[in-house]
């Protein structure tokens, strides 16, 4: 329910900035228009900012960035002297362009989180949020529409603010390369970084329960270092069992069972997890896509991989 709430409040964040959009920009922009379509816009600027503050606990930066805007648009046109107001007038929509070029560049220059962070966490499963890997694809999103916000700026710049050059070709770049680019590199990003190596299968377990006992023969020593740790395994589907794998002292060992506080617990189907590990499916997307979990420590999962080398040289 909490995710659906979120979807509805994301599409209609963009509410108060299209119907501003429809009042101030069809036919002539003029003062008057101008003036009901920031009061109309911040109204309901206002009232989204509200609902999302009650029901989800937090806003979005478009939806603080639309807020900030409109106020400032209301405030300009009605306190401004008419010799200044026809500054916003002429040029609202390139303004709004770029204020969401800054919406998008800033916040992860002072620390924060990215642009994208808050959309991308409605997508895919809590297990990724503070992986590397999640932040990374993020930044790169997010400066995607950073480019884009900035181009749809210098068309409304310089196309005067008319529908062609202030609507049409910055949606085409959202439509066009924002929206794809976000949808298609997290998958091209991901089998890049982590490609699947080939697995010979000749002799290779054919169960979860055997890919997981046979961890400790392919432990590597030296790329756990000092590690204390113990890994649980909870497998379901087709097979049905709890496992531990225990790291200490340099030594690795694979027993049955549950353990107190493990380090890092992995919750997955059988069948998932034996396709991971004979590279069928992608690790990193299949976490992304949520066909396991994991809770815990997941620096220790990225370092999973060094630490038990199930390369196609550990398969043979």
């Amino acid at each position: 329910m909490i995710m659906s709430l979120n979807k509805i409040l994301f599409i209609t964040s963009f509410v108060p900035v299209a119907v501003f959009k429809i009042i101030a920009r069809v036919g002539d922009a003029n003062l008057a228009k101008a003036k009901v379509a920031t009061v109309v816009g911040l109204v309901l600027a206002i009232i989204q900012f509200a609902l999302a503050k009650k029901y989800i606990k937090h806003t979005s930066y478009l939806e603080r960035a639309f807020l900030g805007y409109l106020a400032t648009g209301a405030a300009w046109v009605h306190l401004m002297p008419d010799n200044v107001t026809y500054v916003f007038v002429d040029n609202s929509i390139a303004i709004l362009y770029f204020v969401l070029f800054l919406t998008t560049f800033i916040p992860q220059l002072l620390g924060y989180d990215p642009f994208t962070y808050t959309f991308a966490r409605q997508w895919y499963p809590e297990t990724v949020w503070n992986t590397p890997q999640f932040k990374v694809v993020n930044l790169h999103i997010t400066y995607v529409f950073s480019g884009i916000f900035f181009m749809a700026f210098l068309s409304s710049w310089i196309g005067h603010g008319k529908p062609l050059f202030s609507i049409f070709i910055p949606f085409a770049l959202i439509i066009g390369i924002g929206l794809p680019f976000s949808r298609k590199y997290p998958i091209y990003y991901v089998k890049k970084k982590y490609p699947s190596e080939p697995i010979y299968l000749s002799g290779f377990p054919q169960t979860a329960r055997e890919l997981i006992a046979r961890m400790p023969s392919s432990f590597n020593a030296d790329a756990a270092s000092d590690l204390i740790a113990d890994i649980q395994f909870r497998i379901s589907g087709e097979e049905e069992f709890n496992m531990v794998i225990s790291i200490a002292n340099g030594k690795c060992i694979a027993r049955e069972g549950e353990v107190n506080s493990p380090a890092l617990t992995i919750i997955a189907p059988a069948d998932v997890w034996t396709k991971m590990a004979r590279s069928e499916i992608n690790k990193a997307r299949a976490l992304m896509d949520g066909l396991y979990k994991v809770e815990g420590d997941i620096n220790l999962l990225i370092k999973m991989g060094q630490i038990f080398q199930t390369s196609a040289k550990a398969s043979r």
